[in-house]
């Protein structure tokens, strides 16, 4: 782009923002927004703001962000100020209200917040893009399938100049579904660069992290388990929660660190005290931005569908050994198949146990061997990975190294961010974006 051209304009809008890192979807827009700004799109965002008190308006990394629209946390109702249909009204005209202020409208999910930035695009002429959002029960998908308004986004989505979807699977269902395939465009989510935090070890940011949270405290000799899963049930964070207490007993100094919010708070909170697990837990809510929580971790542990778009890839970048459970998303995240991760799962202790300092030298280059995997039905499982990593702590980072670096040749966050750029530029100077381009991100799912 020359100096004398005018940077493309893009107006993002997404359910969750920052304070919100440790949501999901919420850390994907962060890094997103972040991304595009330093490619040189010009980025504004809208979300809504969840407490009075919150600011209208305030900048994120040099993007102006806009909460116009309270969003109530109890959801929505069938009548009064909190329904579904008035908060469409009001971000739609809220877009509308300054037709010059962007040349692309992009929505972060199939949600709600679609059908407004659809409709906006087309009433102040601009392209919209939306990008449909979640795996498994977690998806857009499942949310247009079971509900009148989730007909409704899907009818909007296809209306959208382009759809952007992040994996095969999706892309097949999608034009299963009637997609255009002239406007489906696949780009997957990147692995960023290691983040920096200027501490020789876990264990010297754990001491400085907590100074400022004793929650975060941990004995020297200690191991810390990482979850960040939104407490509910839909997330699978009560598999971990349930294997606490014998976790517990059969490996000694583990600390659990549980990142997030949601309704089972207080129900977990209670569980892990009646199991005399207080001293060996943390719950200090949701982060603006959690990426020293992943640095200060010795292993993460994730369960549910939720967590794809931006929660697994920080764990990766910041080489966290990683215990997954064994889902259809996980395994398509990593391009392997069933048998090969019920191959990986340690079904015996003494397996748990091996030392085998070789073992990532013989490895051939593919991330999905490189996780440790655990049957959520059998809980044992869960624990003899944990066992092994914490047994052999450098091996395990060795392995997880050698993970990121796969990971960030296959899925490079910068070639994500380049598409998205790609394909802005292109709708916004009006030629028709190229849907055959195939990258080795695509390839490699």
């Amino acid at each position: 782009m020359s100096g004398l051209e005018r940077p493309v304009r893009v107006l993002l809008i997404g359910r969750h923002f920052w304070p919100h890192g440790s949501i999901d979807s919420a850390g994907h827009l962060m890094e997103l927004a972040t991304g595009l700004r330093l490619a040189g799109i010009q980025v504004s965002v809208v979300t809504p703001k969840y407490a009075g008190s919150w600011a209208e308006r305030f900048s994120f990394r040099e993007c102006q962000v806009y909460r116009p629209i309270r969003m109530f946390r109890t959801g929505w109702t069938a009548r009064g100020d909190r329904t579904a249909s008035r908060y469409i009204r009001y971000l739609r005209d809220w877009i509308e209200s300054d037709p010059t202020s962007c040349d692309i409208v992009y929505c972060d999910a199939g949600r709600e917040e679609a059908i407004a930035a659809v409709e906006a695009a087309q009433a102040i002429g601009v392209p919209s893009v939306v990008r449909l959002s979640g795996h498994g029960d977690c998806s857009d998908f499942e949310f247009f399938n079971h509900s009148r308004i989730g007909k409704r986004c899907r009818s909007a989505v296809k209306d959208a100049a382009a759809v952007i979807l992040d994996s095969a699977s999706a892309h097949r269902r999608w034009l299963a579904e009637g997609g255009d395939k002239t406007r489906t465009h696949r780009i997957a989510h990147g692995v960023g660069p290691m983040k920096e935090h200027g501490l020789s070890s876990p264990k010297n940011l754990r001491r400085a992290m907590s100074r400022i949270n004793g929650d975060l405290f941990v004995p020297a000799s200690c191991a810390v388990v990482l979850s960040v899963e939104r407490l509910d049930r839909s997330s699978g964070i009560m598999t971990l929660v349930k294997s606490a207490y014998l976790l517990s007993n059969h490996i000694q100094g583990l600390q659990f660190w549980l990142i997030g919010d949601g309704p089972l708070r207080d129900t977990i909170y209670s569980r892990l005290k009646s199991d005399g697990l207080r001293q060996s837990m943390a719950m200090p809510g949701s982060f603006g931005s959690p990426d020293d929580v992943y640095s200060a971790a010795d292993l993460m542990v994730h369960v549910g569908d939720e967590g794809f778009e931006h929660q697994v890839p920080t764990a990766i970048a910041a080489g966290l050994p990683l215990v997954l459970a064994n889902t259809a998303t996980a395994r398509e995240f990593f391009g392997v198949s069933e048998s090969e991760v019920r191959q990986r799962i340690i079904e015996r202790r003494g397996d748990a146990l091996q030392a085998d300092p070789e073992a990532v030298d013989r490895m051939s280059e593919q991330a999905g061997p490189l996780v440790w995997w655990f049957d959520p039905a059998r809980p044992k499982t869960l624990r003899f990975a944990i066992e092994q990593i914490v047994g052999n702590l450098e091996q395990a980072r060795r392995r997880a190294r050698q993970t990121r670096r796969i990971m960030q040749r296959t899925r490079s966050r910068s070639d994500s961010i380049e598409r998205y750029v790609t394909l802005f530029r292109q709708l916004a100077a009006g030629s028709l974006p190229n849907t055959s381009q195939s990258t080795s991100m695509e390839n490699a799912q």
